[in-house]
């Protein structure tokens, strides 16, 4: 059924042009091949992100989170801030469309300690699957 396939078709074509667009200013999905970094790297990787990233930055107080987006790559970076349990910490999420469903990659890093950023990373897990069933649920 060719009517089944090109939305699915368009919409492929249409995220390879994003990431493409994307280009030079590309942000790393994955700077550091371990989870656990030093604070000179989350530092870093943070400047990294605001300099490219700083206007779309929300601050989440009560929270004690700042993130930053990527629309064209639908990347999000969620950064902890000094009261934040976990802190220094960042959990980058990634919108991807496999096979025709939503998906969110996640990955994250920390500088603290292991516990509370274990803590933060099932968090978004949770997020994730609850986007996930708010995309299916907003498709059917």
């Amino acid at each position: 059924m060719p009517g089944l396939r090109a939305p699915a078709a368009r919409i492929a074509a249409a995220l390879a042009a994003l990431l493409a667009a994307a280009g030079a200013r590309a942000q790393e999905f994955q700077p550091y091949p371990s989870p656990k970094v030093t604070i000179e790297q989350w530092q870093r990787y943070l400047a990294t992100v605001r300099e490219i990233h700083g206007r779309s930055m929300e601050i989440f107080k009560d929270q004690h989170l700042v993130a930053f987006n990527n629309p064209q790559t639908r990347t999000f970076y969620i950064f902890t801030t000094k009261d934040h349990p976990a802190h220094p910490a960042w959990i980058t999420r990634q919108l991807v469309e496999e096979g025709g469903q939503v998906n969110v990659r996640q990955i994250g890093f920390f500088a603290g300690e292991q516990e509370p950023f274990d803590a933060l990373f099932r968090d978004y897990l949770r997020r994730n699957e609850a986007l996930r069933s708010d995309v299916e649920r907003r498709n059917r």
